[in-house]
């Protein structure tokens, strides 16, 4: 390379030192060589080691030091550093575990805050078949409007049982209220009870099975499934699935059992409400899975039963059993060691199995959490230090292999980052619902924070295509319903205590509830598309907010903003009824909701 000086003159060097033009000219001093840094690429394998390195040292850190930020450390001795660890901790929001509040603390909530099974109770999800129950009600949902009796499986402050339960206590006339009220579709409660389908045991005989050939039919299912479902929950690996669809040739349990969850999922998000095709397929699949499945070391057993405990289930109203199922198919993943990423040590390995690995657990893990969400039960350990597997890869190395599965990946790096925020809020809550002020304003901090940080494509309402569309709403709804339970069992105290002194952070919080309450209305209201996926997801939402304005109007009836909740609660009933062809328990709820808003009327009028 050329000397200082002749790139100064822009004029050939020899290289030499001194130059040989730098000589003739009688410049030796000027003859001077930059020295050149070798310029080092870092390879994607040695960041992601470094990020892993100082993901780990952070979290150290934050174990040594809970209470300190890492800048205020940098400047103390040793000798300082060593006597803050003497220090006792201090309880903070951001531990995975909370501790257990002391009995002075649990004595601040109401009982009616959580749903307690009695000691010799049962809880029996097929009782419908038997007993006059709407085929869409559950122990989660209370669509039954069974308020008089005891819940037969545990429900925390999250459930909306605990909301009507509030109700009955603020107004005890609304119990009569509603059993006076006959149901607007109580003619068409036998023709829907049979619309869910019969959970039946696997046949253990022996018989030989057959292949599923390609169809037409079957490959629009399958579409409809990685349009609608996929772009949600990426579990599966799409190349892969297809190219064992159209060969059609296995014949072996897993992939049977895993092809007929998809094709019964599909059905259901491809088809109005009325539509039963998903029955057959599920029953098919059931065919294939015994319970020596939970046994099984094959990762397309793992994909059918978090299908079928992730979604299906969820469906036909059987929470409790969706619940028990995702929590196994969490344990058999972790059989296979997919909680932990492969050693460096490791010889490389494929990475589209590493990735699937990657999307399969993660998935699992936001299944659980959203189906978890409204129930008020612990997380048991979902997530914490020893889960240390990286989420996927935005961008894989191996980009055409992976290119169709991009739409589902952006969405799924940001439900796992809030997916871990509701995982902390669900652990909190269900050790004591009426948290400090402190703790509800970091936590719901976290939220905000997350919702602002989205990237522009998820945050956006410009129009798009149908399933980034799905996702962003999707995601928008869930972040609102949080923000409005984080709240909520504060709003449910007040109520049902009846007059009490309110602190400044209590109005606060309350009407945080009723906001969140009021933004989930509307932004289901402008996002809510006419397909299942859509309206199943938007139904259960809507239901949820519109306990805090029927809550608020039997609290406060004689508050100015009482025509707002009403029209708030009157704007859900006609989303209700343009979504009936779009959810299963569309029409139920609306029912529900207008005989808790036709009720409190009542009550209102009685009191002028």
């Amino acid at each position: 390379h050329a000397c200082l000086e002749c790139q100064r003159r822009k004029i050939r060097c020899d290289g030499k030192q001194p130059c040989g033009r730098c000589q003739s000219s009688r410049s030796r001093r000027r003859c001077v060589y930059e020295q050149h840094r070798q310029r080092l690429v870092p390879s994607r394998k040695s960041l992601e080691e470094l990020s892993r390195n100082l993901e780990e040292c952070r979290s150290v850190l934050r174990r040594l030091f809970p209470n300190h930020q890492v800048s205020h450390l940098l400047s103390l001795s040793r000798q300082e550093l060593c006597s803050l660890l003497d220090q006792p901790a201090q309880q903070r929001t951001v531990d995975l575990s909370p501790v257990p509040p002391s009995p002075k603390d649990d004595q601040q909530h109401p009982t009616e805050l959580e749903q307690m099974p009695a000691q010799n109770s049962q809880w029996d999800e097929e009782r419908r078949d038997r007993d006059p129950l709407p085929a869409e009600a559950d122990d989660v949902n209370a669509l039954s409007l069974a308020m008089d009796k005891q819940a037969s499986s545990y429900l925390g402050a999250s459930s909306v049982k605990v909301a009507l339960t509030v109700m009955l206590q603020i107004q005890p006339q609304l119990q009569l209220l509603l059993a006076s009220q006959p149901s607007a579709d109580s003619s068409s409660d036998d023709n829907t009870r049979s619309k869910v389908p019969l959970i039946r045991a696997a046949s253990r005989s022996a018989k030989k099975q057959f292949p599923i050939p390609w169809t037409y039919k079957g490959q629009a299912l399958v579409d409809a499934y990685f349009k609608r479902v996929h772009v949600l929950t990426p579990l599966l690996d799409e190349a892969s699935f297809r190219k064992h669809y159209s060969e059609g040739r296995r014949c072996d349990a897993p992939w049977l059992s895993l092809l007929n969850m998809v094709f019964a999922t599909s059905s259901i998000m491809s088809t109005p409400s009325s539509n039963l095709s998903h029955i057959k397929y599920y029953n098919q699949a059931i065919e294939h899975i015994h319970l020596s499945a939970f046994g099984s070391s094959h990762i397309e057993t793992i994909h059918a039963l978090g299908l079928l405990g992730g979604y299906y289930l969820h469906y036909i109203n059987r929470p409790n059993m969706a619940n028990a199922i995702i929590g196994a198919v969490l344990r058999m993943a972790t059989a296979l060691g997919l909680h932990r990423e492969p050693p460096p040590e490791e010889p490389q390995s494929d990475p589209a199995v590493v990735e699937s690995r990657r999307r399969t657990w993660w998935t699992l893990f936001c299944l659980d959490t959203w189906g978890t969400t409204t129930l008020g039960r612990p997380s048991f350990g979902r997530w914490g230090p020893a889960i240390n597997i990286q989420p996927p890869k935005l961008v894989t190395e191996n980009v055409e292999y992976d290119s169709a599965q991009f739409g589902g990946i952006m969405p799924l790096l940001e439900n796992i980052k809030f997916c871990k925020i509701a995982t902390k809020i669900q652990d909190m809550l269900a050790v004591s619902p009426l948290l400090e002020s402190e703790d509800r304003h970091h936590l719901d901090s976290l939220l905000v924070d997350w919702h602002n940080n989205l990237p522009w494509l998820l945050r956006s309402t410009e129009p798009c295509v149908e399933s980034l569309h799905l996702s962003r709403s999707v995601m928008t709804w869930r972040y609102w319903n949080l923000r409005m339970l984080l709240y909520r069992p504060v709003l449910l105290t007040l109520a049902s205590k009846g007059q009490l002194p309110i602190s400044e952070q209590d109005v606060a919080a309350v009407k945080n509830c009723q906001e969140a309450a009021r933004e989930t209305v509307d932004s289901v209201s402008k996002g809510w598309m006419r397909q299942q996926m859509s309206g199943w997801n938007a139904v259960w939402f809507l239901y949820q907010a519109a306990m805090i304005p029927l809550v608020s109007i039997l609290w406060q009836p004689d508050n100015p903003a009482v025509v707002d909740w009403r029209a708030q609660v009157e704007s859900t009933l006609e989303l209700f009824e343009a979504m009936k062809d779009w959810s299963l328990t569309a029409r139920r709820s609306r029912d529900v909701v207008s005989r808790l808003l036709e009720a409190s009327s009542k009550i209102s009028n009685t009191r002028q």
